[in-house]
C-alpha cells in the first residue's frame, strides 16, 4: 500500500477514505508529462486513461501544495485523482494539512461521540450509532494495518473468535437472569368470574317461545266460537 494510500485512511472517515482510494487508482492508470518547470515549481500534462480528457496540474515540491485545473478540491474538499497521481510521482508519502477539511476527519466524528459520552447510559439507548461508526474505524484501520503481515493477520483472526465467544456467553447469561427474574417475580392469577343476572334459570330456546305463542292464538280464537260462551241475553 503507498504511503499516501496509508495516510488517508488513518485521517479520512471510512466513507471519504472509499472515494479517496478511488481517485488514487484513476491517477495510477492516468500518464502524466511534464511540461514546464520554475525553481520547485513544476506544471504537469494529466491525461485519463481513455484519453479524452487531460488537466494541467501544478506542483510546488517545497511547499508541498498542489493544484488542478479542474477544481475538484476546492469543490467537494478532496483531492483529485490528477493531483493524486502528480503527487505519486513525486514520491510524496502523506498528504499535506492543507487538502484535509475537518469535516470529513476521524476527529470530527469523534467530537460528537465524545458528546454522548456524557450522558448516562439509559439515555444512550438507541443512539449508539457514533459508537458503531467509531469501533468500525477502529477496526478498519487495524486491518489494513495488519493484511500485509500473516502474523497480524493471525492475531486478529484469534482474537475474533475469543471475543465472540466471551460476548456470545456473557449475552446468554444475561437472558437467562432476565427470566429467572420475570418468572419469580410475576404471579399468573385465574381470571375473576362474572356473575350475570337469572343465570340459575335456562333460558327458553326459539322455538319453545314460538310454540307458545301459537298455543296462547289457538285458545282465544276457540273463545270467539258460537256456542262456546253463553249470552247473556235471550235471543228467542
Amino acid at each position: 500500500m503507498a504511503g499516501i494510500v496509508r495516510h488517508a485512511s488513518e485521517v479520512y472517515t471510512l466513507t471519504l477514505f472509499k472515494e479517496f482510494n478511488k481517485e488514487f487508482m484513476k491517477g495510477i492508470s492516468a500518464t502524466s508529462t511534464l511540461i514546464g518547470e520554475h525553481d520547485t515549481t513544476t506544471v504537469y500534462r494529466v491525461t485519463s486513461f481513455m484519453g479524452d480528457r487531460s488537466n494541467e496540474v501544478i506542483f510546488d515540491s517545497s511547499m508541498k501544495l498542489i493544484t488542478c485545473d479542474c477544481l475538484k478540491f476546492e469543490r467537494f474538499g478532496m483531492l483529485c485523482c490528477h493531483s493524486l497521481r502528480i503527487l505519486l510521482i513525486n514520491s510524496v508519502q502523506r498528504i499535506s494539512d492543507a487538502y484535509i477539511k475537518n469535516r470529513w476527519t476521524k476527529i470530527a466524528k469523534s467530537k460528537v461521540w465524545d458528546k454522548f459520552g456524557k450522558v448516562s447510559l439509559a439515555e444512550k439507548v438507541g443512539r449508539n450509532i457514533p459508537w458503531r461508526h467509531e469501533i468500525t474505524r477502529k477496526f478498519y484501520n487495524l486491518m489494513l494495518t495488519a493484511e500485509e503481515n500473516e502474523d497480524a493477520i493471525k492475531i486478529i483472526e484469534e482474537s475474533h473468535k475469543r471475543d465472540s465467544l466471551a460476548i456470545n456467553a456473557l449475552n446468554s447469561t444475561k437472558n437467562v437472569d432476565v427470566l429467572t427474574d420475570a418468572s419469580s417475580s410475576t404471579k399468573i392469577l385465574d381470571p375473576t368470574r362474572s356473575k350475570i343476572k337469572g343465570r340459575g334459570k335456562r333460558a327458553k330456546g326459539h322455538f319453545e317461545t314460538s310454540k307458545k305463542k301459537k298455543a296462547g292464538t289457538s285458545n282465544s280464537i276457540q273463545s270467539k266460537e258460537f256456542g262456546t260462551k253463553t249470552p247473556k241475553q235471550h235471543l228467542f
